[in-house]
């Protein structure tokens, strides 16, 4: 669900980076004239309301000043059996924050598994003339909202039969930082924890010691801006001693944002300590051997075999016999979306804010990407090696072509659907007659005619949170897959656009076609989804494994796919 009046404030607000209180009410002592009246009253929580209960507020509840939160009560409430309870912190929005990111699937899922859902909303400032709210927004507020969060489960508790063992938080975005606050909050009423689309943001201070803590389920894409947030909260949790069977850390190729099916699975392991079954792989399917496995993010052909790349600084190749060696990017730890190689045998993979380029069998030193948007630093999601040498990456808000090796840099114009901000990108593709297709967040498809230097938006019918991938062939014909199993295709170089039936509801981060009929794309829980006619019909063939499926290339007679926990593994096409 987009909440599409605060979009254009999560664009460029998300990215721009204490008060003492009194004590939360406490639950009455079991002598008390109020614990005898609620014993007469009966249980607590009879006749409180239930449904969805819009911007209630809370007198005090930071301790300084009334705050406003979105309260969700399921149908099955029983006041005799205590619930469950969720807190979600939302992310950065406009007007109404709290319920700007999937309300809807949090609702369903409420109503599912029966537990109260709550959202605080966080306070706010004025930008560029309108309110932002965000948890970090102003000077002391981390500690006003945990302050305002422990005050409202108080609250909540006094009001609903709610179990205090079954207490749980999770956020999105800034949200993430919020709820990852309680892991050094003593006091926590937390018992679980899930930051999605990032992590702690400062490093300040170490975490406590965790080795009693609580259960933490993270899942972060790696073309998500605040991957390296997350990937540093996951080393520090470890570092903790958080125990193993108390953390997941859910890996995913996707760009910034949250999904229904991150809330289905942070439940099922917060209040029930339930991981994702594994699986084993398909039949179809036969493993090749990796050297130095890691999660395997992206995959292109190049001459005489593949080029896979990877988290920490991975880079592979595989000859024509099938060998997969691992080629060291010296000094890089960046986790590599970008990807491309050309039959010369130039080549570019990258990762964040950096990128590696080979010329001949010799790697470069990783070097910085200039930055045209609002980042600080060139940010690498994809790349493109084109024909006449040039190289196009792009990421956040910002697109850079190289026409010397990466010696010099000159910026590609990627204008969004929104007026003065830039396209956020996840994948690129050029056509052999020379045009260029970029693809990105919030539905975005840009076109680069053959020797433009700026992108122009494409409109079309079909609708996605995220574009991620872009495969391309001769005679104009491009696809693009995203969210939700969501592929279009264009047969005039990109001009146009006409939807296409994946016969799946998984996101899909990688698509290569052989030939202008076969084709492959990929995407989480280890889909992979066929075609021999050009699209017109897709036909499932999974590999049988749990993991995100971060790319995948198209043979003679083999489709190759890559992905989470360094799988590598091929089929008859």
């Amino acid at each position: 669900m987009r909440a599409v009046s605060s979009v254009p404030y999560v664009l460029l607000a998300a990215l721009l980076g204490a008060c003492s209180a009194p004590a939360a009410p406490d639950h009455p002592d079991a002598s008390s004239p109020d614990a005898m009246l609620a014993d007469a009253r009966g249980p607590v929580g009879c006749g409180a309301p239930s449904g969805t209960l819009h911007a209630q507020s809370l007198a005090l509840g930071d301790g300084i000043e009334d705050r406003v939160y979105w309260l969700h009560v399921p149908a099955s409430y029983d006041c005799t059996a205590p619930s469950p309870l969720l807190v979600d912190f939302h992310g950065t929005a406009g007007s109404d924050p709290e319920e700007a990111y999937q309300t809807d699937a949090l609702i369903a899922l409420s109503e599912q598994r029966g537990f109260i859902a709550v959202r605080p909303r966080s306070r706010s400032s004025n930008e560029g003339g309108q309110s932002i709210y965000r948890w970090d927004q102003n000077p002391g507020d981390l500690a006003r909202n945990a302050t305002f969060a422990k005050h409202l489960v108080a609250d909540l508790e006094q009001r609903y039969a709610i179990d205090p063992a079954r207490v749980y938080a999770s956020g999105f975005s800034s949200g993430s930082n919020m709820t990852a606050q309680f892991l050094r909050d003593a006091s926590s009423p937390f018992h679980g924890l899930a930051p999605i689309a990032g992590g702690l943001w400062s490093t300040a201070a170490a975490l406590p010691s965790l080795a009693a803590g609580p259960r933490v389920w993270m899942s972060t894409g790696y073309r998500d801006y605040l991957w390296p947030d997350a990937r540093s909260l996951a080393a520090r949790l470890v570092a903790a001693g958080l125990p193993g069977d108390h953390l997941v850390v859910r890996h995913t190729g996707g760009g910034h944002d949250l999904y229904a099916w991150q809330f289905a699975e942070l439940w099922s392991f917060l209040d029930g300590g339930e991981r994702p079954v594994e699986g084993s792989l398909a039949p179809a399917w036969r493993r090749e051997s990796l050297p130095s496995p890691t999660d395997v993010i992206a995959v292109v052909p190049e001459a005489g075999g593949l080029l896979a790349a990877g988290a920490q600084g991975h880079v592979w190749q595989r000859d024509a016999a099938g060998v997969w060696t691992l080629a060291v990017t010296p000094g890089s730890t960046g986790d590599h979306a970008a990807l491309c190689a050309t039959v010369a045998g130039t080549a570019l993979v990258g990762g964040q804010y950096e990128v590696a380029l080979r010329t001949g069998a010799t790697w470069s030193t990783p070097r910085g990407l200039p930055d045209y948007g609002l980042l600080g630093r060139g940010w690498a999601n994809t790349a493109v090696c084109r024909d006449d040498g040039s190289i196009v990456v792009a990421g956040y808000w910002s697109a850079a072509v190289t026409g010397n090796g990466g010696q010099s840099w000159s910026e590609l114009g990627v204008p969004s659907q929104f007026p003065g901000v830039n396209a956020q990108l996840a994948g690129r593709a050029q056509s052999p007659g020379g045009a260029t297709v970029l693809v990105g967040y919030y539905d975005y498809i840009g076109r680069a005619a053959a020797g433009s230097g700026t992108t122009t938006a494409v409109d079309h019918a079909s609708s996605a949170e995220w574009w991620n991938a872009v495969a391309a062939v001769a005679g104009g014909r491009f696809w693009v897959v995203g969210d939700d199993g969501a592929i279009l295709a264009s047969t005039d170089d990109g001009l146009t656009w006409a939807a296409q039936a994946s016969g799946t509801t998984a996101n899909l981060y990688g698509v290569h076609f052989a030939d202008a009929r076969h084709g492959a794309a990929v995407g989480l829980h280890g889909t992979v989804v066929v075609t021999a006619d050009g699209g017109e019909h897709w036909t499932a063939r999974p590999v049988g494994l749990d993991r995100f499926l971060g790319g995948v290339v198209v043979a003679a007679t083999a489709i190759t796919v890559v992905g989470e926990g360094g799988l590598v593994a091929t089929s008859a096409r």
